[in-house]
């Protein structure tokens, strides 16, 4: 009897695990019981945003653009617990093409980590895991998108503020107004004829420069109602803004005249091209606007060809230092800082873009992506900044950085920031592959 082994019970199979929720829109399904489900359509789930997933192919074939792909997402991952942290307990939701994604996604809305939502799709495997694919509906705080199962609309999302305005030179659009309009057009359709638009600025996003003569900023009723997007627009009379004229500031009542636009059909603005008509009640910005207190001023920056040369008009040319081949310079994959043998440092920063600056050592090139700053300070002031940069055969694309790029030269120091004022993709790459500093006499 010693020889016998004390008996053991047979194991057997778990109990599948009751569901505390049903998936309906009165009992939606936790992320815990979404997954025991494993299945359904049209369910209701609500959770709290925790982040996202990086579908690069996704995103590139969505946006064009492979190094913005991880900057771009078209999901987004939900929790039970806002602070969830371990990605087991997460469920990926992937969000469809218009408003819903525009209203989830966490590149354009930050803001929207951590918050309550609920949604309303089908139980699919998603990224190997059980997800949430096909969503038609989603509600996060007070708004809501889409449509319930069944075709019931939801209730649309309410601009604040109330439109006021016919477009006419005697009776401006506000911001409520020109958005309704505008997004009332076509994906990408433009409205046929020019409207007035007056508003308070808001937020400026590209200040008038000589580069290219124009500016882009927001403008509301006041700080409580609902934004609207100036794009481009050019100074008084339809004229490029030149060295000399007045300049923008937050608080400015403005009158513009443009054509409206429904951009990829989710960024109702003014079509390239606008004008401004009145500053503060007057047809000049003498006194109406103040030059921003800066102790640096825009210089210009020309492309020709692969070459792009950043220029400080205030200095003479002098001697110059070469780096022909970058991998002397032995950068890490996302390099911060690096100096050169003279003493000149360059410092990179992501600009709170989620693509950080980044060194290819295959091909030997710096790669400066969208909204990304490039910071010189130079052994003694700099006069120019040549840099030879290289073309994507991919895109068949010279990656010059962006045309709404800027540069400015203080004493030593020079800072690029390869601005990138669209609302999808990433604009166009700064890759450098040789540098040459040209310092000032």
């Amino acid at each position: 009897c010693e020889d016998v082994p004390a008996p053991y019970d047979m194991p057997t199979k778990p109990e599948t695990p009751e569901l505390s929720t049903d998936g309906t829109e009165a009992n939606p399904y936790t992320v815990a019981d979404a997954k025991i489900a494993a299945t359904g359509t049209n369910v209701f789930v609500k959770a709290f945003i925790v982040g996202y997933v990086p579908d690069k192919a996704l995103n590139e074939a969505i946006f064009g653009d492979a190094a913005s792909a991880e900057n771009a997402p078209t999901n987004i991952l939900v929790a039970a617990s806002a602070d969830e942290t371990n990605v087991t307990n997460c469920m990926p939701i992937q969000l469809p093409a218009g408003a819903i994604r525009t209203a989830l996604n966490l590149k354009n809305n930050p803001g929207n980590l951590k918050q309550e939502v609920i949604l309303c799709g089908n139980i699919e495997t998603y990224f190997g895991a059980t997800g949430l694919k096909s969503v038609a509906y989603a509600k996060i705080g007070a708004k809501e998108f889409g449509t319930k199962p069944g075709g019931s609309t939801t209730t649309p999302d309410t601009p604040a503020g109330e439109a006021k305005g016919t477009g006419t030179e005697a009776d401006p659009f506000n911001s409520v107004a020109a958005n309704n309009l505008a997004t009332s057009l076509g994906s990408g359709e433009v409205s046929d004829k020019e409207y007035y638009i007056k508003g308070k600025i808001q937020e400026i996003k590209d200040q008038f420069a000589a580069q290219f003569g124009n500016a882009t900023f927001y403008i509301a009723d006041d700080e409580n109602s609902q934004k609207f997007l100036i794009f481009r627009t050019y100074y008084f009379g339809g004229e490029k803004w030149k060295e000399g004229d007045g300049q923008l500031k937050i608080g400015d009542e403005v009158v513009v005249c443009a054509k409206l636009i429904n951009y990829m059909g989710n960024t109702p603005e003014t079509n390239q091209g606008g004008k401004l008509i009145s500053v503060n009640g007057k047809t000049s910005i003498e006194g109406g606007s103040e030059t921003p207190d800066t102790p640096s001023t825009t210089e210009g920056i020309s492309v020709n060809g692969l070459t792009v040369t950043l220029t400080n008009s205030g200095a003479t040319a002098g001697k110059s230092l070469k780096v022909e081949d970058l991998s002397t310079l032995k950068l890490d994959a996302n390099p911060t800082e690096f100096t050169l043998s003279d003493g000149t440092i360059f410092k990179l920063d992501s600009n709170g873009n989620k693509t950080k600056p980044a060194y290819n050592e295959k091909a030997k090139e710096l790669r400066i992506y969208a909204n990304n700053i490039m910071t010189i300070t130079g052994s003694k002031n700099i006069a120019k900044i040549i840099l030879t940069c290289t073309h994507d055969n991919n895109k068949n694309t010279d990656c010059v950085g962006n045309e709404t790029a800027t540069i400015n030269f203080s004493g030593k120091t020079a800072t690029y920031t390869n601005v990138f004022t669209g609302t999808t993709g990433g604009g166009v790459q700064l890759r450098i592959k040789s540098i040459e500093i040209v310092y000032a006499k």
